[in-house]
């Protein structure tokens, strides 16, 4: 998934403020808002090193069959759930683990990239067992995503699971990331669905794609791989995004130099519905989300139809990690530039802070995660961990790869 840097953009000041009624979202007016929290950051201590990965590649079930890349992992952002013994980690290896026979089963696929699980701690994630390297199954109705066997990598972490009452209880949601071949980086956001804990994902087939049309020889673009965030009154499903916006060239500029691609896009769907389509009557698929757009939801879809920039004019972009914090009342954003980090903030997901410098993390600090200490992972406090994958630039890649994280503290 790594594919390189983002190039910065630049985010406006001012963004909408919108009120959201029952399907309808109405612009209220222009605000420039004020972050509560002056975020502090300890220096990043590696989690997980070099060495550590290696052993744990050696020994991942079904075994390696890439030896070029190895253990790639993490190769997305985490998906992180509390379990009676600790925690359960979620995150791509890039690496391969083609068809093969393990346990009297045919598993894995002819992609890279997978949901890998491990249980451990928060300071030591990949614990002390085998590694499950998990590819995502094509859904038995072939009609849910034909675009399948299309992708050349499909990996994910994120995760979002079911609380009781709701259709799916207990069970996993994740979005995953899924490239198209024979192009530098083209990629789409798809949902996959796992009923036994991360042990098998099924999926339920692409949400969201950029407004550019694909195309062999575009320009390498990264959306990213967000997690499912529910809006202020619970009913909406949200993923956040960067978006590029069609503009009939290969450059993210258009002719008259002004960036077509967006910071911060947001697209949205029920969560009932969406719920229901991924663990109600078969066959179980992903429903349409819709783009935000001018002021709208009902405009643009989500697969291929224009978004309008949430933070238009602020000097990073990139990798976004957005969570509730309670201590705040307020979502939190993490970004990452590849590089760079910065924190913002919202009240209603949509108007956010103009987004704060953490400081320099790399050559190469990428998908970060925020973490909560208390009983859900999913929320945050006054002080989250950020975890980030942090990889040299001196050719030896995913060889001398950790996993780092650092403690940020609101004062």
């Amino acid at each position: 998934m790594l594919r390189g840097p983002l190039a910065t953009l630049f985010f406006l000041t001012t963004v909408l403020l919108l009120w959201s009624g029952v399907g309808v979202a109405q612009t209220l007016t222009s605000q420039t808002l004020t972050p509560l929290c002056n975020p502090s950051v300890t220096s990043p201590i590696v989690v997980v090193s070099a060495a550590q990965r290696l052993a744990a590649g050696a020994k991942a079930q079904p075994p390696l069959t890439d030896t070029n890349s190895g253990f790639a992992w993490p190769d997305t952002p985490l998906g992180i759930i509390k379990v009676d013994n600790g925690y359960e980690f979620f995150a791509s290896d890039g690496g391969a683990h083609y068809r093969q026979m393990w346990e009297g089963h045919w598993v894995g696929n002819n992609k890279s990239g997978s949901f890998t699980t491990t249980i451990g701690t928060l300071d030591n994630p990949l614990g002390t067992g085998d590694p499950k390297d998990v590819s995502v199954s094509p859904n038995p109705d072939i009609s849910v995503n034909p675009i399948y066997p299309s992708y050349g990598y499909m990996g994910g972490g994120p995760v979002y699971q079911v609380p009781e009452g709701m259709t799916g209880a207990g069970n996993l949601l994740a979005t995953y990331h899924g490239e198209l071949p024979n192009d530098a980086l083209y990629a789409a956001l798809g949902l996959a669905a796992s009923t036994d804990n991360g042990l098998h994902w099924t999926d339920l087939g692409e949400i969201i794609r950029l407004n550019q049309a694909y195309t062999v020889g575009l320009d390498g673009f990264e959306i990213g791989d967000g997690p499912l965030v529910l809006s202020p009154d619970g009913k909406y499903f949200y993923l956040y995004f960067p978006d590029w916006i069609a503009n009939g060239s290969l450059h993210t500029t258009n002719a008259q130099g002004v960036s077509t691609t967006t910071n911060v896009s947001v697209a949205r769907a029920l969560a009932a519905d969406v719920l229901n389509a991924a663990f109600g009557p078969e066959p179980h698929h992903a429903i349409a989300f819709q783009k935000f757009y001018k002021g709208g939801w009902h405009l643009q879809p989500a697969l291929g139809g224009g978004s309008s920039d949430l933070s238009p004019h602020a000097p990073f972009s990139g990798y976004l990690d957005i969570h509730y914090n309670t201590a705040l009342q307020r979502y939190g954003m993490i970004i990452s530039d590849d590089t760079q980090f910065a924190y913002a903030e919202s009240v209603d997901g949509l108007a956010w802070t103009l987004p704060i410098s953490l400081g320099t993390f790399g050559p190469i600090a990428a998908y970060p995660t925020a973490v909560g200490l208390g009983e859900d992972p999913h929320t945050l406090g006054k002080k989250f961990y950020v975890y980030f994958t942090y990889l040299p630039t001196d050719g030896t890649g995913w060889a001398n790869g950790a996993l780092r994280r650092l403690t940020l503290t609101c004062q």
